[in-house]
């Protein structure tokens, strides 16, 4: 019985046409060639499907800085179609670069972490840019862990907008255990810190952080340009921020083999110390690992995962 041909993702199909169009002879591949080279293209179920998809391709190859050339057939005496290839010299190394597969794999895991349109295209632009170059991930190790740096946040994009216009914006903000607030500030810096998106904004005379997760309305521009700021201030901002997160910290026991170990790291033993933003939230994502995860400290944040346990059991009593 035939096994059935798994179907490519659109980054492995972009993946196997750039290595198939840099390989190609000097007079380049007819389009024949390379549908019969990518099997995602053969799996196309008319002429018509394959030739709108290898359009698309070529398309997404020219915007990732791909440099396709199309080549007049008849010049080679090869019939009277279009014959493609990557041009010659585009995918040369600057004079004593070098990498190594080490290198491939952090990057790939980067990649990998910005798992999200907004912000993995030049990413994934790069990868295939260097696969195609014959550069191999051989390091198992670095793959058994990936960080994942979602920007799943509705006000992830209209923020960077406005850091990139320089304008301020409106939202409303929920602070742990108080009510929600408007906020009217100038963003300045979009962070990523302790597995939480931050955002660095100056609201009246002073700087702040506002996580991206306790922002609980659309982030509305406002036709007010930002206010100054200097380097200086900003440094300070930083330095703050970087001193409240490193006196929080909590001391977890995991169990090993499970999702939680594995989400922190795959620790050698089971103890586990990890700095967080914002006690309420951290216990509410520690929550969802039930015993797979024991506080040992702080008992603050023992006392919230508890009493979050016993609203749930409440709530479906």
């Amino acid at each position: 019985m035939t096994q059935p041909v798994s179907k490519q993702s659109a980054a492995e199909r972009l993946f196997t046409l750039t290595c198939c169009l840099m390989a190609a002879p000097v007079i380049g591949l007819s389009k024949r060639d390379i549908f019969a080279s990518v099997s995602s293209y053969a799996q196309q179920a008319s002429e018509m499907a394959k030739e709108k998809m290898f359009d698309r391709d070529k398309t997404a190859l020219r915007d990732m800085g791909v440099a396709l050339e199309v080549l007049d057939s008849l010049s080679f005496e090869e019939g009277d179609t279009a014959r493609y290839r990557v041009e010659r010299g585009s995918f040369s190394w600057p004079k004593d670069f070098v990498i190594n597969a080490e290198h491939l794999a952090l990057l790939e895991l980067a990649a990998k972490a910005w798992n999200n349109q907004l912000l993995s295209k030049s990413a994934h632009s790069g990868l295939t840019r260097l696969k195609s170059l014959g550069v191999m991930q051989t390091s198992r190790e670095l793959s058994i862990f990936t960080p994942r740096l979602l920007a799943q946040h509705d006000s992830f994009a209209p923020l960077a907008d406005a850091i990139a216009n320089s304008n301020m914006v409106a939202f409303e903000y929920r602070k742990p255990d108080s009510e929600q607030t408007v906020r009217e500030v100038s963003p300045l810096k979009l962070r990523f810190i302790e597995g939480q998106w931050v955002l660095l904004a100056k609201q009246g005379t002073q700087i702040k952080n506002f996580l991206l997760r306790r922002i609980i309305s659309k982030v509305t521009p406002l036709d007010n340009a930002s206010k100054p700021v200097s380097d200086e201030e900003v440094a300070l901002a930083e330095a703050e921020l970087a001193d409240f997160v490193s006196n929080n910290k909590a001391v977890l026991e995991v169990e090993p083999d499970t999702e939680a170990w594995w989400h922190f790291g795959g620790p050698e033993g089971s103890q586990v110390e990890i700095h967080f933003m914002d006690e309420a939230l951290l216990a509410e994502d520690l929550m969802e690992f039930g015993s797979e995860v024991r506080v040992l400290s702080p008992e603050s944040l023992a006392t919230r995962i508890r009493s979050g346990l016993e609203r749930v059991v409440q709530v479906h009593a």
